[in-house]
């Protein structure tokens, strides 16, 4: 059977609003799967009101919401309780980022849905989890940041708090989300059942700390800010240029070799205090000024030059309008050309997942508008007739 997208026979109904949610939706429609996006009536999505905006849209919002249709329902009224617990029951997954506890509320919680759909896979993705004494808490990415230690080391020594520049709070918990959905439905093949996938954006922040654990943990260091250089490896970080700045990153002991050879200092090589990694990190105080001497010499293009003939890992800093023109970015399809009606042509990150397979790389389909699918929605996935959908929109259930 041929098949052109892994997750093209995938039902996702999404409730999910902002980031973290769609972003994980966004994920799984870049693999094939449909996905149903429940919104509130009139305002819809928050993320509707965020900008930029390009002709009264929001390109924050249609960067998020690409190939979704989407429907329109008071999630207040039984009648729209209703017609969730029916879409449930011919969809594969439930994805929610509500505060934990919300949908129990709502009558559409994981134990109700299961109930009616015993193989559906229900993703909760939250700001604490739906268990824990933070649990229902609100949160947002910022808190998240804070909270999971990544902003404690992030900066310039000595400089006030500092967030990562892009909201990885957010986008972390929408990857994982995606990656325990995906492993529910692979699991659901030998099973036959579905589950609850449980993703904290605090949990995502403490799983990419990387070394950081490490550290406290075996020497007693609180970790902090240091910024653009590596803790545990020298040199390994941006270099002031005799115009910009320059990223190096000797990642072992024959690029080090390597470095020495094309800056002509082979003389750093007999330095005890720099013969090992180990001993040049220690040492970093007394080997930075040294390097930042020979850095500063030449231009960033003249170093790239330099160390690409070295095979030094190296690289400039790019801006994100760079970015735009950049060979590899472009040879990789990473920012794409979308059409959305009453925007026109925009611009929007491609699909970082490239499988074989994928005959299309990336969903270029546009954002819906607030409810623009809901009479095709509950007549294709419920088979409701006119009668039934004009009353529900006389109610004022549907939109």
């Amino acid at each position: 059977m041929e098949r052109e997208k892994p997750l093209e026979d995938i039902v996702v109904l999404d409730l999910t609003r902002v980031l973290a949610g769609p972003y994980c939706a966004m994920i799984l429609a870049n693999l094939g799967a449909k996905l149903i996006k429940v919104e509130r009536p009139k305002t819809g999505d928050d993320s509707r009101s965020f900008g930029p905006y390009k002709n009264g849209q929001s390109a924050y919002f249609v960067s998020l919401n690409r190939g979704k249709k989407s429907i329109a329902i008071d999630l207040k009224k039984p009648e729209g309780k209703q017609i969730i617990k029916e879409l449930a029951k011919v969809s594969d997954v439930v994805l929610e980022n509500f505060r934990p506890g919300t949908t129990r509320k709502l009558g559409l919680s994981y134990d109700v849905l299961s109930k009616i759909n015993p193989r559906i896979i229900y993703a909760a993705v939250s700001g604490f989890g739906h268990s824990g004494p933070y649990s229902e808490r609100p949160a947002y990415d910022m808190i998240a940041q804070a909270l999971g230690g990544i902003m404690s080391i992030t900066g310039q020594p000595g400089g006030e708090p500092t967030r990562v520049g892009s909201s990885i709070g957010d986008i972390i918990a929408g990857m994982f989300g995606a990656i325990g959905i995906i492993s529910a439905i692979y699991e659901r093949v030998f099973t036959g059942k579905g589950q609850m996938v449980d993703v904290a954006m605090l949990d995502g922040q403490v799983a990419v700390l990387e070394n950081a654990i490490a550290r406290y943990a075996i020497n007693g260091e609180v970790p902090g800010p240091i910024g653009s250089r590596h803790p545990s490896i020298t040199p390994f970080g941006g270099f002031k240029t005799k115009d910009s700045w320059v990223i190096i990153a000797c990642g072992n002991q024959v690029i080090w070799e390597r470095f020495c050879k094309v800056v002509n200092r082979e003389d750093l090589l007999e330095v005890e205090e720099f013969k090992t990694n180990e001993k040049r990190t220690e040492n970093y105080e007394k080997i930075k000024p040294i390097l930042d001497e020979i850095v500063i010499q030449k231009t960033t293009e003249k170093w790239l030059k330099i160390f690409e003939s070295g095979s030094v890992p190296a690289s400039a800093i790019n801006t994100v309008d760079k970015l735009f023109n950049d060979p590899q970015v472009k040879a990789r399809k990473m920012i794409i050309q979308a059409e959305q009606p009453g925007m026109g042509k925009i611009y929007v990150a491609g699909n970082p997942i490239k499988l074989s397979t994928l005959t299309e790389e990336v969903v270029t389909d546009p954002a819906p508008n607030i409810g623009e699918h809901t009479n095709e929605i509950l007549q294709s996935f419920l088979n409701y007739d006119n009668t039934k959908i004009n009353e529900l929109k006389k109610q004022k259930v549907i939109f």
